[in-house]
């Protein structure tokens, strides 16, 4: 993984500012114990996970409210956690760490710590961090031109939880769709897509139902390319026709519309000059998306084989 290679950018989880040592935790992470020290406010304040591994109110029966000093998290990987380390700190995406990881050669390393990252989000309910971590997804494969590969497709179908990676997911099938232009009929049993599509069901059946939804536009989707995240929710017809939406990754992309993005302000831009705005325009129906809030995780994970895509897959 990236080990010794972001050295620089591990500064950031000793805190930029300095802070009493009772308002800091010492988190130990992963089987090696790598230490990061954090605000205990900043990390507490995040999600429910952290708060309540914080919680020393079960030891300690004097002070109210206390907080662990030190925090033991072997579960998790060094290198993702160094990512979310830079994120609290800052809060900022990982343009930074990009830019490294080319100039080493190890970006291979820093995509698989994203997607951890992403996931590890999702799992505990931190969609700003989800968020960032897929922009940062699709920049390192804008920047190398990457195409998915079939290591990448089956661990997120067949070793992920539906629900955490659906964003991933929604992803993966607008890239295959670029990728092979949109097609069904030439895919073959022995290519190398065709032996995917068989052997991940329901990558094949999201495949499809993004297939069957994107030919009631007139996008080709051999000319769509996911990996580039134009600066804007509001596009011109001409614009979504190469590139994706602002936030058509993002958890808050069904209440978004054709508005700003949240994270605007936070997260690093996909280009170097703010994002365009313009007036409000009706949503046609092809742009219409399902609010999360009408369907439950509980849904989702009763029934891992729902098209996903039927509900949260808009064409941009």
């Amino acid at each position: 993984m990236l080990k010794a290679k972001f050295a620089c950018k591990r500064a950031s989880a000793l805190l930029s500012s300095p802070i009493s040592s009772s308002e800091t935790v010492r988190v130990f992470v992963g089987e090696e114990c790598r230490e990061f020290v954090l605000s205990k406010k900043a990390l507490s304040s995040t999600s429910e996970y952290f708060a309540d591994r914080l919680d020393a109110s079960s030891v300690n029966f004097v002070q109210r409210n206390a907080q662990l000093n030190t925090l033991w998290l072997e579960e998790l990987c060094p290198e993702m956690f160094e990512l979310f380390a830079y994120w609290l700190d800052e809060r900022g995406g990982f343009q930074g760490f990009i830019d490294e990881a080319e100039a080493n050669d190890c970006c291979e390393d820093l995509q698989w710590d994203l997607i951890t990252l992403h996931l590890f989000a999702a799992r505990i309910g931190l969609d700003a961090l989800q968020d960032a971590a897929m922009d940062g997804i699709q920049d390192i494969y804008l920047r190398l031109d990457w195409d998915i590969t079939p290591k990448f497709v089956s661990q997120i179908y067949a070793e992920c939880d539906p629900v955490d990676s659906y964003r991933l997911r929604k992803w993966i099938v607008a890239m295959a769709a670029w990728s092979l232009g949109g097609c069904v009929e030439k895919i073959g049993t022995a290519d190398k897509m065709g032996a995917l599509f068989q052997a991940c069901p329901e990558f094949w059946h999201d495949y499809v139902a993004h297939l069957s939804k994107s030919s009631k536009s007139k996008i080709k989707l051999a000319f769509k390319n996911p990996q580039l995240r134009l600066p804007s929710n509001n596009l011109r017809n001409d614009e979504r026709q190469f590139g994706f939406r602002q936030c058509s990754f993002h958890t808050h992309r069904s209440s978004v519309g054709q508005g700003r993005c949240p994270h605007a302000f936070s997260l690093s831009p996909s280009y170097p000059y703010p994002p365009v705005q313009r007036p409000e325009s009706p949503l046609t129906e092809e742009d219409s998306d399902l609010e999360l809030g009408s369907i439950t995780g509980k849904a989702l994970v009763a029934s891992p084989r729902t098209a996903i895509f039927d509900l949260y897959l808009d064409l941009d």
